[in-house]
C-alpha cells in the first residue's frame, strides 16, 4: 500500500498539511512518501518573506515529483496552492507533463485525493482542487471518497498544525487504509 504525496508549497502551508498527512498514514501502516514540485523562484521568495524561509530548507530537502512517481502509487494525494481558483503555475506544469501517462492509460484504476490551501477564500480553493479533480478523471484516477482538506481562513499556520488537522488526517489515513487493503 503506498501513497505518494505529491504538493507544492510556497508559504509553507502545504507542506505542513502534507507532512501530517504523511505521518498519519504512516502510523496507520501505509508507505506514506513525500514530493515536491520544482519551483524555480522558491528561493527568490525565501530571501523576501520570512513565512517562506522557514520552511524553506525543509521542502527543498524532499525529491521533486516525477511521472514515475505517480505510477509507483496506490494513491496519489495532490496538494494544491491555489491561484485565483487555479492550481499554481508550478502544479499546472507538473500536471501537464503527464500527456503521455494520459496516453498510455498508466494511471488508470488507482485513486486520488486532493488537498489545498488559499490566500483568497475557501472557494478559491474548491475552484481549484475542481480543477484537479478534473484531470484526474480524464486519467482515469479514482477519488477517494473523502471530503477534501481546505486551509480554511488563508492565514499562516503555526509551526506544528493544529489538532483539527491531526484529527482530519487520522481519520483520512484510516479511509485510506481501508481502501488500499482491498487491492
Amino acid at each position: 500500500m503506498r501513497a505518494n504525496i505529491i504538493f507544492h508549497s510556497v508559504s509553507g502551508n502545504l507542506y505542513l498539511i502534507a507532512s501530517s498527512i504523511k505521518e498519519s498514514l504512516t502510523k496507520a501502516g501505509v508507505d506514506a512518501r513525500l514530493y515536491r514540485i520544482d519551483d524555480q523562484d522558491l528561493h527568490l521568495l525565501a530571501a523576501d518573506r520570512n513565512d517562506v524561509n522557514e520552511y524553506y530548507e525543509d521542502i527543498l530537502s524532499l525529491p521533486i515529483a516525477k511521472n514515475e512517481k505517480l505510477l509507483s502509487a496506490d494513491i496519489i494525494m495532490l496538494g494544491i496552492p491555489s491561484v485565483f481558483g487555479m492550481p499554481s503555475a508550478e502544479m499546472k506544469a507538473f500536471l501537464d507533463g503527464t500527456m503521455g501517462l494520459y496516453e498510455s492509460r498508466s494511471l488508470e484504476g488507482k485513486y486520488f485525493y486532493p488537498f489545498a490551501t488559499s490566500s483568497i477564500s475557501y472557494k478559491d480553493s474548491l475552484d481549484a482542487i475542481e480543477a484537479v479533480e478534473n484531470w484526474a478523471h480524464l486519467m482515469g484516477l479514482i477519488s477517494l471518497d473523502w471530503p477534501p482538506y481546505m486551509h480554511k481562513d488563508g492565514l499562516m499556520m503555526p509551526s506544528r498544525p493544529g489538532e483539527e488537522l491531526d484529527i482530519f488526517t487520522s481519520r483520512l489515513a484510516s479511509a485510506v487504509k481501508s481502501v488500499l487493503s482491498q487491492l
